[in-house]
């Protein structure tokens, strides 16, 4: 006999074998000793996690000759052919292949033909969602008055996308992922029955690549067999599933809570040049950083932690504030959603990891607030921290401050900085990854049809922009009825000179609206009352919108 593999080997026969779907188990089992059997069944979940096997089982319970029954006996005529997929009543049908009205007209005539061994004739249809519009409309009026005989099993990962008139005849069953204690389990029970041995660390890495399915962590249990014998490591099945080692995703986490950018970005150029993803990485620490999270705030929740990895957890985090650890999640999530967009991954990763050491020395609105709010505390001190001061030929008299004074520096006219926040404001409209680019950017001036733009000395910036300028330029000509072209200067004079990016305007401006909103809602008589009357303090302050 030749080779079975897991996924085919282990499909659940009847119903008491499926794992993890016990409220569609019990729903079918009563349906069927109750004599309640409905005319179209639609069975929705994630791939591998029962759709097809439990359509299988049911046409079984339906079809066998000591039926209907919840449990099959597995040796008739009926239930060995719809095992083997050679039953003439039973009929799989896969809806990515036959999409068409024709296909779907063609079935509708067979069913006017009796079962030829069975009670009911039963068709599955997998991927039902792939039907085109017409095809769906062909079904409805089968769906509505169906042959007594005839029953329909619907299977399909995207739910969203049949019409809402085929749902509406449908029994509804949403399938679920499966926990991890009972996909472990029955893992557990497959190893011990083909002599395999593995570690928990390795059962997790296998059910984390699975996302729940269970013929996805069956199918790599093979893979991790065949490559490894019956006694794979964990450290092997890292390399067969392409996930970076666990003390590497331990260092680079220490290296960030430590604040050490050098061992942090050292370690992602080891991993860049040997090929990982670091998308997947990045997404590991993501789960490492939750199990900190988890382990400083309820130590007694489950982890995917070993006794060590706790324990350094818990050192590390010790004086770190979980708001703290929050932000940083916030951070990195952000950054792994770049990732995945950016055609430069290693660039996006290093200043994510570069931002989150960082995070301590940036000011929070909240500290920004309290700093306006201060007594004797000019705001041009706050926003010092961030975008350079005003040239002082725009300020206001005001009693001289001490010895030294800092001398005014030619700013680009009014006019072309608010010209150049519309031209941003456009381009983000069109084309919003080139827009996000333009903000960072500093009109330093326009001398006919050229504009000269400021960076940083270490911004990256105009590197990024090298290979879009003729789009810019392209984009200029409708905008400024003329054309433009431009040049890209890297200096730290650019900050006196051109004035405030328009993300710094942007962030201003919403320091600003913050900080009113928070004026205006202590000073509300309202909240002073309840204030009086609660002896409550104002801890948050949010707007609807």
């Amino acid at each position: 006999m030749s080779y079975q593999v897991f996924a085919r080997k282990y499909r659940p026969q009847h119903f008491d074998e499926v794992i993890g779907q016990e409220a569609a188990v019990t729903t079918l089992k009563n349906a069927i000793d109750l004599k309640r059997i409905h005319h179209a069944y639609l069975f929705c979940g994630a791939r591998g996690v029962g759709k097809t096997s439990l359509a299988r089982i049911f046409a079984k319970s339906l079809n066998c000759e000591k039926g209907p029954t919840t449990t099959p006996c597995q040796t008739c005529s009926s239930c060995v052919g719809i095992t083997k997929g050679t039953s003439m009543d039973v009929l799989e049908i896969d809806g990515a292949s036959n999409t068409s009205v024709n296909d779907v007209r063609e079935l509708r005539e067979q069913t006017k033909f009796l079962p030829s061994h069975g009670k009911y004739k039963i068709y599955i249809i997998d991927e039902v969602h792939m039907l085109s519009t017409s095809a769906f409309n062909a079904l409805l009026k089968t769906l509505e008055e169906p042959p007594p005989h005839i029953i329909f099993v619907f299977a399909t990962t995207e739910p969203h996308k049949i019409p809402i008139t085929i749902l509406s005849r449908c029994q509804r069953f949403d399938l679920k992922r499966l926990p991890q204690d009972k996909l472990a389990g029955h893992l557990k029970n497959i190893m011990s029955q083909e002599k395999v041995t593995l570690d928990d660390e390795s059962i997790h890495l296998l059910i984390g690549a699975s996302e729940g399915s269970v013929r996805d962590s069956l199918s790599l249990l093979d893979q991790v067999i065949s490559f490894c014998g019956n006694h794979p490591s964990s450290e092997q099945i890292r390399d067969i599933l392409g996930l970076a080692d666990r003390v590497l995703l331990l260092e680079t986490l220490r290296a960030i809570l430590s604040e050490d950018i050098g061992h942090a970005l050292k370690q992602v150029e080891g991993l860049f040049n040997k090929g990982f993803d670091l998308k997947i990485f990045a997404e590991g620490l993501l789960e490492l950083l939750r199990d900190a999270l988890i382990v400083k705030e309820s130590p007694l929740s489950p982890t995917s932690l070993s006794q060590q990895e706790n324990e350094n957890l818990k050192d590390w985090t010790q004086k770190i504030p979980s708001t703290h650890l929050l932000i940083l999640f916030q951070i990195l999530l952000r950054g792994t959603e770049e990732i995945s967009r950016s055609s430069l991954p290693k660039i996006v990763f290093e200043t994510t990891l570069i931002k989150m050491m960082k995070v301590r020395e940036l000011v929070s609105i909240p500290e920004l607030v309290e700093k306006l709010n201060a007594e004797n505390n000019p705001p041009n001190m706050v926003r010092l921290r961030l975008q350079p001061e005003p040239a002082t030929s725009n300020q206001q008299s005001s009693p001289p401050s001490s010895t030294h004074e800092r001398p005014a520096t030619s700013q680009p006219s009014p006019d072309l900085h608010s010209l150049w926040r519309s031209f941003v404001q456009k381009v983000l409209e069109t084309r919003p990854q080139i827009g996000a680019i333009l903000e960072h950017a500093r009109p330093l001036k326009k001398v006919e049809n050229l504009i000269s733009l400021g960076f940083d000395p270490q911004s990256i910036y105009p590197d990024m922009l090298k290979d879009r300028l003729k789009t810019i330029e392209e984009m200029a000509v409708g905008f400024f009825k003329q054309q433009i072209h431009f040049s890209l200067e890297k200096s730290a004079e650019n900050q006196k000179q051109g004035g405030p990016t328009v993300a710094q305007q942007k962030q201003e401006e919403q320091i600003q609206r913050s900080t009113k909103l928070r004026e205006d809602a202590l000073n509300d008589p309202s909240i002073k009352l309840a204030q009086e009357i609660l002896g409550a303090k104002v801890k948050e302050i949010r707007e609807i919108k």
